[in-house]
């Protein structure tokens, strides 16, 4: 069985090799951001959750530079984990203030966040 998965081929169009390299520099992008923070991936992948549920006012109404707090348990939810994990997570975070708890969770610097989260490649083109 083994053997059989090594021999295995991808197909070799233009779109799976860029699709590998996108992948190789989604992960690159993780791993610098995750050390550069000094943090685990499940916390910066809180973090990054945190900054998007801040950000929903702007995505839902077009808001320049207005973000708003979120919960513990909506950030649980949105990432699928449980709200005790979550809580736990984040007090780490607020420690090493990448984010705050007054009245909500919110990330510390707005402008940051927003520095880091482009760091990330989003999106491969298929082609037409």
């Amino acid at each position: 069985m083994l053997a059989s998965l090594a021999s295995r081929t991808v197909n070799d169009s233009p779109f799976e090799a860029s699709h590998l390299l996108a992948l190789r520099s989604f992960f690159g992008s993780i791993e610098n951001i995750r050390t550069s923070l000094n943090i685990d991936v499940e916390e910066m992948l809180l973090y990054l959750s945190i900054g998007y549920l801040n950000t929903e006012r702007i995505q839902q109404v077009g808001t320049n530079g207005y973000i708003s707090a979120t919960n513990i348990a909506s950030v649980a939810d949105f990432m699928k984990i449980p709200k005790e994990t979550a809580r736990r997570k984040i007090k780490r975070l607020i420690a090493m203030g990448l984010v705050e708890n007054k009245h909500g969770v919110v990330v510390s610097d707005a402008a940051r966040w927003f520095a880091i989260s482009r760091q990330i490649p989003l999106s491969v083109e298929r082609p037409r």
